[in-house]
């Protein structure tokens, strides 16, 4: 209070009323003040904290340890008939492989069944090719019929029986008889698996597309020949060299004077040889 001048109390005012605050002196509640702001802030601090277990921005922000680096797995060991595939590769896709071919079968229509034989010389694109359709047994005094077909620098030929030499109008790589003419990767063959003769293991792949005898030299009437699919299997040493197979062919045909639409069916067995021997083809 601020006394008056007669002696009297004046009234109150806000600074005296703050000094006469639970009648502390004015020091007194100075300090009183600073230390309940100071518990009111450590409240509201505290009050803010996270938990104990919760991860603070600061906290979480920190670089993680490296842990211990991972070992390196070692390449998978190529397994032998992918070696052998590959190998096979290497040695038909540069267009240079020379081999010859034996094969021995039949060829079956719907009404007739005819055997045939005959070899096959490749020399990279240039093939030559002999083989006889036995009709004798199917239409006996027609005896055997001889083909031969020859290609040599992108050009082909036919001879039938003792017929001369003709040229093969529009001959291009789709009539070729090399068999392995659209091998140019590892995934141009089919794996079907391995083979063990006389305790030596092989490998046995295919290859489709292949034509070893078009149906357009069966002997006399055949007409509207038409491939629908053909496949070689073959066994491939760890060397991939071609050592033996079958070939099968599929296809269809207008045969005779009715012109009948039949099937027609080539099975036949092939033994390699003279695989990367020099072999030469000549024109007729």
């Amino acid at each position: 209070m601020v006394p008056a001048t007669d002696g009297r109390p004046g009234p109150r005012t806000h600074s005296t009323w703050a000094g006469t605050f639970l009648g502390m002196p004015p020091s007194h509640v100075r300090a009183a003040s600073f230390v309940a702001v100071a518990v009111l802030v450590g409240a509201v601090s505290v009050g803010c904290l996270p938990p104990p277990t919760a991860v603070t921005e600061s906290t979480s922000s920190l670089p993680a340890s490296a842990g211990p680096s991972a070992t390196p797995r070692p390449s998978a060991t190529p397994k032998p008939q992918d070696l052998a595939i590959a190998a096979f590769v290497k040695l038909v896709a540069p267009g240079k492989l020379a081999y010859h071919i034996a094969f021995d079968g039949e060829v079956r229509l719907s009404t007739d069944v005819l055997p045939v034989s005959g070899a096959m010389d490749v020399a990279g694109p240039n093939f030559g090719t002999s083989f006889i359709y036995n009709l004798e047994q199917e239409y006996p005094g027609l005896g055997k019929h001889r083909v031969q077909v020859r290609a040599v620098g992108g050009k082909g030929w036919i001879k039938r029986g003792s017929a001369a030499w003709q040229a093969i109008k529009g001959y291009g790589a789709a009539q070729s008889y090399v068999p392995f003419k659209g091998v140019t990767k590892p995934t141009d063959l089919r794996y079907l698996g391995p083979v063990e003769i006389g305790g030596t293991t092989f490998h046995k792949v295919a290859v489709r597309d292949a034509v070893l005898i078009h149906p357009n030299t069966i002997p006399y009437q055949v007409y509207s020949e038409k491939v629908d699919d053909s496949e070689i299997e073959f066994l491939i040493d760890n060397a991939g060299r071609p050592r033996s197979g079958t070939w099968t062919l599929r296809s269809q045909a207008r045969i005779g004077d009715s012109r009948q639409l039949q099937r027609v069916v080539y099975d036949l067995k092939l033994t390699f040889s003279k695989v990367g021997s020099k072999i030469s083809i000549k024109r007729p």
